[in-house]
């Protein structure tokens, strides 16, 4: 039995190995002689290190390509297989203008900030007008002479207008604070 065995997987190897050399034999062409020549890649004595620093017209030198000749086609294989290639082109620089130095301009004249200040109402008792600002969250109760966070001091009310001074740069500004009573 064992030799059974034996005899099959024989017999099996051998006719595989049959059918793969029969393609070899009757399916092939004939070419004519490929004709290949050595390249020498000996670089000069200065070794590889110091060709390669030198730039690419030293390793040429040192080079030859390899030339595979079959039917009459010839074929070069450049020996320099995974040579790097960039594509990057430099941007071309704008010439520089240089412009003629003036006198500096005059500062301008600082203006006054809009009044933060929103009308609420007004009392009038026979002492004096008082009047009711809101700034922000705030409320301010002013008469003539007041001066609001040091930056507005009131200058006069009237029945139609509060005059406010902005002390920093001593401009006055007014602010309508409703009609007569």
């Amino acid at each position: 039995m064992h030799n059974r065995k034996r005899l099959y997987w024989i017999i099996f190897f051998g006719l595989a190995g049959i059918i793969a050399v029969i393609p070899e034999y009757f399916f092939t062409e004939k070419t004519d002689v490929i004709g290949v020549t050595q390249a020498d890649f000996s670089l000069d004595k200065q070794g590889q290190l110091a060709a390669l620093r030198s730039g690419p017209e030293s390793t040429k030198s040192g080079k030859q390509e390899l030339g595979i000749t079959a039917k009459g086609h010839n074929i070069a294989v450049n020996t320099d297989l995974f040579a790097s290639h960039s594509w990057y082109v430099a941007p071309q620089r704008a010439p520089v203008v240089v412009a003629p130095v003036s006198s500096p301009l005059p500062q301008p004249k600082p203006m006054t900030p809009p009044l933060p200040f929103r009308f609420i109402g007004k009392l009038d008792d026979s002492q004096k007008v008082r009047v009711f600002l809101q700034q922000g969250e705030k409320v301010y109760v002013v008469s003539v002479g007041d001066v609001i966070d040091g930056t507005y001091r009131v200058d006069g009310v009237t029945d139609n207008l509060m005059t406010l001074l902005y002390l920093p740069l001593q401009v006055t500004q007014s602010l309508s604070v409703g009609s007569k009573l």
